[in-house]
């Protein structure tokens, strides 16, 4: 578990992104495709395929101790759910934004 403002771990994100986009899914299509028109990264960069995320940002006194970037890529291999998440780190940039460029490198890798 994480010690964070999070009320979810990153996994726990990871297997709602699955059970909602999954092929065992109860939502209809049409919702399903509102959804991830929602959520499609229009700054996609290299990845070569869609994908869709979230983000999310936790505070503390006015400061952002966590934040998070989770959602899945419709992948040539197939779809691969991910979740970044970032703590407060001294020194470091923790903001969804960074989380999302983290998950998009990670992603143009595959």
């Amino acid at each position: 578990w994480i010690e964070s403002s999070l009320k979810i771990s990153a996994s726990e994100q990871v297997y709602v992104m699955e059970r909602i986009f999954g092929p065992d899914t109860v939502y209809r299509a049409e919702t399903i495709r509102q959804l991830k028109q929602v959520m499609l990264v229009t700054d996609q960069g290299e990845t070569g395929f869609p994908v869709y995320g979230k983000t999310g940002l936790g505070k503390m006194a006015g400061v952002a101790v966590d934040s998070w970037f989770t959602g899945f890529a419709d992948t040539h291999g197939g779809i691969v759910y991910f979740s970044v998440y970032l703590g407060e780190t001294e020194g470091a940039e923790v903001s969804s934004s960074k989380a999302k460029e983290i998950a998009l490198q990670i992603l143009s890798e595959l």
